[in-house]
């Protein structure tokens, strides 16, 4: 106990939680150049405390001192002095070598507004703009509560996408934004603002941001271009009633906040107005009042909300003779939610008691909430014992695969229909199988028994069959096992990470993607959102990740983009008419890569769509090719400005190469462009710099053409300089070398001073 409280060892714990908690707790983590900084700081401070008095500077410093001058601490010694050494040879070495970090990127998350705001044609003094409802309206009046619907209604056509169902930012577009949306659940938000200030962000979006607000990473909408004002308010009049939350005023006063938790929530039984309560506020948006799946984001969402008045369900863990999921089913899915859709999961806002209740109004709208387990016959799927996942298991899985999946999941399991059949669930809804490759797009089954769950119990109301009566339960296992591969197979999605590294390589380089010079390439993978921002909007999008590869040499630099498009949108071509939507005309598949005309010298970068006017970007493109009319594949350079107009092709585009092919449910593209072309309005190139770079997609099955595309938000791409491993190991070895000296030489005077 004397050891720990000991000043040494207390300033060594101190340090420690403090470096633990700057470099490992706080989210986002620090900066290395941040953290060394606050880690000074903080040395000194601590070095400052423990030598405030002589008698608690004698006790720190009583240890080492004892350690240089005790003749019987020589083993100590020689420890700490190996110990010395290595830390200053290993800490040289860190910094001398080359790190792969993105630049930061400070942001202010709630800038100044300004004053006055000009919209809709008219000005506005944001220090006395009031809400005209809130101000005019009792708010528990049925005038009031009319208003607050309807800017629910408007929240989830245009909003629920990036800020989620729960308000809480975690839309299920909101991954492909950075920065993400804002969380309106938090206290730290909209309790903290005015009304005016969010008329403000909404009316303007990100373009209206001031530059410490990095209006050229934001992807809030310019809403005054889709939204009339009056609906705007009644926007805003939601997000405080559904939150809770009392917007701040200019004066000083005491409000109570009225924000429900699930800490304070009715417990235990609830009675039926109260359960109404909770599925209108919660579930009829998208479920619709009645239960039957028309709410009123309802359409513009894939895959559909569910109809419950039929009483078909998707994810169940019963058997194929059981026609309905077990409570513990349901109240897995609400939990839970179901990830790339938008059904999120409500174990942060709802209480066990308000699920169970949800569940049985559930059943109400499908007629069979007084029906006990018994009587429905429910029995739960049997796996019996899971096998050794060996190569003769995975082996067999890969043949069962073949027979009875190939046909939906395509060859590679991305999901290309091989089979030619146009799937349609129960409503005559065109669906995609699963692409088996990306698990984050999994809804409900994450393992292999989750995997074989599905073959067993098939997905009811889809053309996914149970296949227990026709594949027995050993070769299940196996096609299970073999699916959990194929997870194994596509570059998982970057968390964190943002930088592509363009590595540099000798010779020439490759041209087309099945070159295996592309294996010394580190892959990122990236999300798309289609454009939910901007007029004409779209929706959806069955093509939801790009995966970017990058090489170059001394003159060239070649970029490989790989995207999963079950699709072959080729007009004329045999597969595109077998894909073809009722209804849309089918355009060309193609994938772009963005980059701003040149660097700004500082973190400011173009608006992430097509740059803006201070700002320009070169945009390359590539389209697939034709067969009917009979078009070859088309290969420019464009350049945009702005949102507003159109990006104007190049006359001449020669200087830009680039080679796609389409496999198994995947485009892969390789552009290619000399490092530096002289022509000013293009990026040159560098080694050591820090470019971003973003990426597009127009989805031909889609009708997919103009501002109708995905996207993703600004990256880095780096041309990895080469390593200098005379420098590295120099500095290495001379840190070392001056730590063994200084060292030697106070232990020497140590001793010194204890002969004297």
């Amino acid at each position: 106990m004397r050891f720990l409280k000991h000043p040494l060892t207390l300033a060594i714990l101190v340090l420690a939680g403090l470096y633990v908690s700057f470099a490992y707790i706080l989210n986002p983590p620090l900066p290395a150049s941040v953290l060394i900084t606050y880690m000074s700081i903080c040395s000194i401070g601590v070095l400052l405390v423990v030598t405030f008095d002589n008698k608690t500077a004698t006790r720190f410093f009583a240890p080492l001192l004892s350690l240089f001058e005790s003749p019987e601490r020589k083993a100590l010694r020689a420890v700490a002095f190996a110990c010395v050494v290595a830390g200053a040879g290993a800490l040289a070495y860190s910094n001398a070598k080359p790190a792969i970090v993105s630049p930061v990127e400070l942001r202010t998350v709630h800038p100044a507004p300004p004053s006055s705001l000009k919209a809709y044609g008219k000005s506005y003094n944001l220090l006395t703009l009031e809400n005209p409802y809130r101000a005019g309206l009792d708010e528990n009046s049925d005038e009031y509560r009319g208003i607050v619907a309807e800017g629910a209604g408007l929240y989830y056509e245009n909003c629920v996408y990036c800020h989620g169902d729960l308000l809480d930012g975690k839309g299920h577009f909101a991954d492909a934004f950075t920065p993400r949306p804002i969380n309106f659940q938090d206290v730290g938000t909209i309790a903290q603002l005015q009304e005016a200030f969010l008329f403000w962000r909404i009316t303007k979006g990100g373009p209206g941001l001031p530059v410490e607000g990095t209006p050229w990473s934001s992807a809030m909408p310019v809403w005054e271009e889709m939204l009339k004002e009056d609906e705007v308010w009644k926007i805003i009049s939601f997000l405080y009633d559904y939150t809770g939350f009392e917007p701040r005023s200019w004066e000083l006063e005491e409000t109570e906040s009225t924000t429900e938790t699930a800490e304070t929530t009715t417990q235990g039984d609830l009675d039926e107005d109260a359960v109404d309560a909770i599925y209108m506020k919660r579930c009829a948006q998208c479920h619709g009042e009645e239960g039957d799946g028309l709410g009123i984001a309802a359409e513009r969402m894939y895959p559909a909300p569910r109809d419950f008045t039929l009483g078909l369900f998707k994810y169940k863990t019963t058997d194929s003779n059981s026609e309905f999921p077990s409570d513990a089913d349901l109240a897995a899915t609400i939990r839970n939610g179901l990830p790339g859709t938008a059904m999120p999961g409500w174990k942060t806002i709802l209480t066990d008691a308000e699920i169970d209740a949800l569940i049985y109004k559930i059943k109400a709208f499908g007629f069979w909430e007084e029906e006990t387990a018994e009587d429905l016959g429910l029995t739960p799927i049997d796996p019996g014992a899971p096998p050794e996942v060996t190569g003769a298991l995975l082996a067999t899985g890969r043949t069962q695969f073949e027979k009875a999946c190939v046909q939906c999941h395509g060859e590679a399991g991305r999901g290309n229909i091989t089979s030619g059949k146009r799937l349609r669930d129960d409503w005559e809804n065109r669906i995609w199988p699963r692409n088996l490759t990306r698990p984050e797009t999994w809804r409900w089954t994450f393992d292999a028994r989750g995997v074989f769950q599905r073959l067993t119990a098939g997905i009811p109301s889809t053309p996914m069959p149970e296949h227990a009566t026709n594949i027995s339960l050993e070769d299940r296992w196996a096609i299970a096992s073999y699916v959990m591969t194929l997870r194994e197979t596509a570059t998982p999605l970057s968390k964190g990470d943002s930088v592509i590294r363009a590595v540099r390589v000798a010779g020439d380089l490759p041209s087309v993607a099945d070159d295996p010079a592309w294996d010394a390439a580190p892959a990122m993978t990236f999300r798309f959102s289609p454009n939910i921002i901007k007029q004409p909007r779209l929706f959806t999008s069955l093509n939801d990740m790009v995966t970017v590869r990058a090489l170059y040499n001394d003159s060239d630099i070649a970029l490989r983009v790989d995207v999963d498009d079950r699709t072959y949108s080729v007009p004329g071509s045999e597969l595109e008419q077998q894909y073809a939507l009722d209804g849309v005309t089918a355009t060309r598949d193609a994938i772009a890569i963005q980059l701003p005309a040149a660097l700004s010298g500082t973190a400011e970068k173009p608006y992430f769509r097509q740059g803006d006017r201070r700002n320009p970007v070169n945009m390359w493109y590539w389209q697939a090719p034709s067969q009917d009319p009979e078009l070859p594949a088309t290969i420019e350079i464009w350049d945009a400005n702005g949102q507003e107009h159109a990006p104007i092709p190049r006359p001449d585009s020669t200087s830009l190469a680039a080679n796609g092919a389409w496999q198994d449910g995947r485009w892969q593209v390789v552009f290619s462009r000399a490092l530096e072309t002289g022509a000013p309005e293009d990026l040159q190139f560098s080694e050591g710099v820090y470019t971003p770079i973003a990426f597009a997609n127009w989805d031909g099955l889609n009708g997919e053409s103009g501002l109708r595309q995905s996207f993703t938000s600004w990256y880095w791409i780096l041309l990895e300089p080469e390593d200098n491993p005379t420098r590295v190991m120099g500095l290495t070895i001379l840190a070392a070398l001056i730590a063994a000296i200084a060292f030697i030489a106070i232990a020497r005077r140590a001793r010194r001073r204890l002969a004297a």
